[in-house]
């Protein structure tokens, strides 16, 4: 790989704040405006010519959120440039094999974990010149700032998406049914403890067969095991297992044959028996579980806060029964140790073919405007979730997602770990652990056998990437993982 694609830092703070921080103030509608000033230039000076079109390919559950209730999002836009844009849906995957082939695209979206293949394969543009030439930047204020924009938007220094999405995962649980006096009562006899929101997987794994019944259609478990997310499932729980939530040490030795390993595979295994019918299912994921549990056939459930948007649906038969809380975590020496990471997680980003840079740059700007965006996220049926922080404020917002599950996701910014390996031949890391919890899953082998196996794997990997360059990237992408913060056990 070329050393011009080995993350550096820059030379001083100043030019990292001119990127990510205080520099551009983002009042709502000003960084809209000067996106709209700029295309006004392109256009005077030629560099965007008449009959201009704008090439937007999204997945189906983003398109609502970049059109607008009712396309007024896209009227405004073309009213305001005279540019159309041309929308079309792409498959709803990953987006590396998509923007490999895609041709007429200018602007797309990708998940946060594939920016090193993207970027490294040159599929993707650094936006870093675009946003100096334009003078933007990707505040973190807590007034409109973006929530996670250092994990969302950056590969090492570089700027390669803009952010406009905000998957951090929550549990949803049945409230109706913690709360119930009988069931409390039972609880208390069979468990003895009081029945309430569980503060470990432990406590997490006690509930789910407590609540289980399968004779009745009514499941504990309704977290996805099917192959190609398993991983957004598993790391989150050797986060809490392992001492740090680090996948390898400082020279790039995976710590996945380890006990931390093998306790988070477990735990991932163990939902199995409380799950519905087909959970192993190619193709059985939250379109697969999140039918079940909004109809009341289940009392747990992981996903996103879009979960929070779709279970108060009128047509669900649990609106107003469920709550959101945080996603459990390990005791350790007496204190809770918790982590949770961005899945999914669809931001914008620029394919290398596209023939409108520029343009494409300014208007993931505009739609990111902390006003403009409050109304794309706000959209009833769009599922690009909030990721600035006016949004966790926005009445209009709060009665889409519901007040507890946006403050739940502001207190939960501090235990966000990054998505993913964060290195070149991430696809092959990720597919590689995948397969190896498919196959534990399937009772193939051992929770033990699938970490060493997928350890081996991943040294086969970084010899053929160069284990001194992964060095590198890794560095990189530990500067990204949170301090200590666990807290005491209550």
């Amino acid at each position: 790989m070329s050393a011009q694609l080995v993350t550096r830092r820059w030379r001083g703070l100043a030019a990292v704040a001119a990127i990510i921080g205080t520099v551009f103030a983002a009042h709502a509608g000003e960084q809209a405006e000067q996106a709209l000033a700029a295309i006004k230039r392109l256009q005077a000076s030629g560099e965007i010519g008449p009959g201009t079109a704008l090439h937007l390919t999204v997945k189906q559950g983003n398109i609502a959120a970049f059109l607008g209730r009712d396309f007024e999002l896209q009227r405004e836009w073309e009213k305001r440039t005279g540019i159309p844009i041309d929308a079309k849906l792409m498959p709803q995957l990953d987006s590396q094999e998509f923007i490999e082939h895609a041709k007429d695209v200018d602007l797309t979206i990708a998940r946060n974990h594939e920016y090193p293949d993207l970027y490294q394969r040159q599929l993707i543009e650094d936006l870093t010149p675009l946003m100096r030439r334009f003078g933007f930047a990707l505040p973190s204020d807590a007034t409109a700032g973006y929530l996670l924009a250092r994990q969302q938007a950056f590969l090492g220094e570089r700027v390669v998406a803009i952010p406009a999405d905000g998957d951090i995962p929550l549990l949803y649980l049945r409230r109706d049914l913690l709360e119930d006096p009988a069931n409390r009562a039972r609880y208390r006899e069979r468990f003895g403890r009081e029945l309430a929101v569980p503060q470990t997987w432990a406590e997490y794994q006690n509930q789910i067969a407590f609540f289980h019944r399968p004779e009745e259609g009514f499941y504990g478990a309704l977290e996805q095991r099917e192959r190609n997310t398993a991983w957004m499932f598993w790391m989150q729980r050797y986060a809490c297992f392992a001492a740090e939530p680090l996948l390898f040490d400082r020279r790039m030795r995976p710590l996945l044959n380890s006990p931390a390993a093998v306790a988070a595979t477990e735990s991932y295994l163990a939902t199995l028996p409380y799950s519905p019918p087909g959970i192993l299912d190619e193709g059985a994921d939250y379109s697969f579980t999140l039918p079940l549990f909004m109809a009341g056939k289940g009392y747990a459930t992981i996903i996103t806060p879009a979960g929070a948007k779709l279970f108060s649906l009128d047509s669900t038969a649990v609106k107003n029964r469920f709550v959101s809380v945080a996603l459990p975590g390990h005791l350790r020496n007496g204190r809770l140790q918790r982590h949770s990471m961005l899945i999914y997680g669809n931001n914008l980003v620029i394919p290398r073919s596209s023939a409108h840079k520029a343009l494409a740059f300014l208007y993931a700007i505009w739609l990111t405007d902390p006003e403009v965006s409050a109304r794309s996220v706000g959209v009833p049926g769009g599922f690009a979730d909030p990721y600035r922080y006016n949004h966790l404020r926005d009445e209009r917002i709060r009665r889409v997602y519901t007040p507890q599950a946006l403050d739940l996701v502001e207190r939960e910014l501090p235990f966000i770990i990054p998505s993913g390996t964060g290195l070149p031949g991430n696809s092959e890391y990720l597919a590689a652990l995948n397969n190896n919890l498919w196959l534990a899953a399937q009772g193939k082998q051992s929770a033990r056998e699938a970490m060493a196996r997928t350890a081996r794997a991943w040294e086969e990997i970084i010899t053929r990437y160069g284990r001194e360059q992964q060095i590198r990237h890794w560095k990189a992408f530990r500067s990204l993982f949170p301090q200590d913060v666990s807290a005491p056990a209550r």
